[in-house]
């Protein structure tokens, strides 16, 4: 498997703008500018991208870039064009996990495109949930409107399923328009007939899990964490994959 990327960045600020893995059939690897030709047309999107996978933000660098520095900060040119990211964290467990679609394409989203560790921070959440207030609008955001955050008014995400895997950060009391945006993104994968699929606690209840937008992300789950390796087997051992409940009930000191 690889994983391709593409960086932009604004008011000293870092996004990953695009990303996706190619699940390679054999040991050959692409180049990015021969993975770039597989999705360079509408055509070739929906002949080779098979799904997205949605998770809350990313934290990924290029190879050769160090993580704890800026790209900025390395020399690193934000030239638009795909690069070839390290695999890492959660994505060494579909590259474990997922095997059924050879030389296809899952393209990766996020309900946040801003490119650091720590991201759920009161500062950064409050700028979010302000910027979100003012995304229809023409009023200047925080973080850059195309960089950060999806295109609502053209809304738009490729394959036939969706996997949403973005735990359990979106409160919607708190912050009502980070929830009103992740809940517009999650309605309008139904309304366009995506098969919808994600993992939920069984002691929460699917209603609950989807009302809350709780949907369990592969590693960043506390206690359920070494659960998570045989649901996501379980997951995507069908096409598309399905919504599977992880049993929190009989094993007590797991909830």
């Amino acid at each position: 498997m690889q994983f391709f990327g593409k960086y932009d960045t604004r008011f000293d600020r870092e996004f990953l703008t695009q990303s996706y893995l190619y699940f390679n059939e054999d040991e050959n690897e692409l180049t990015p500018s021969e993975f770039e030709k597989l999705i360079k047309s509408q055509k070739d999107i929906k002949k080779n991208i098979v799904g997205t996978i949605y998770m809350y933000n990313p934290y990924y660098y290029p190879y050769g870039y160090d993580e704890k520095k800026k790209l900025s900060d390395q020399g690193f040119v934000f030239d638009g064009e795909f690069h070839n990211l390290k695999i890492e964290k959660e994505l060494t467990l579909f590259k474990q996990k997922i095997k059924q679609y050879p030389n296809k394409i899952i393209q990766i989203k996020y309900l946040f495109n801003l490119n650091i560790e720590n991201i759920n921070t009161s500062e950064i959440l409050m700028s979010f949930n302000e910027d979100l207030e003012k995304l229809n609008t023409n009023q200047l955001t925080i973080f850059d409107k195309q960089m950060c955050y999806e295109n609502i008014d053209n809304y738009n995400v490729n394959g036939k399923f969706i996997f949403f895997a973005w735990g359990n950060k979106i409160n919607k009391k708190e912050f009502v328009y980070i929830y009103d945006y992740a809940k517009f993104i999650f309605d309008k994968c139904h309304q366009m007939q995506k098969k919808v699929s994600f993992v939920f606690r069984k002691s929460l209840q699917q209603p609950y899990s989807e009302d809350n937008l709780y949907f369990l992300h592969p590693t960043n789950c506390g206690k359920l964490k070494n659960k998570m390796p045989n649901i996501i087997t379980e997951v995507f051992a069908q096409h598309p994959p399905q919504i599977t409940s992880l049993d929190d009930i009989s094993n007590q000191n797991l909830i």
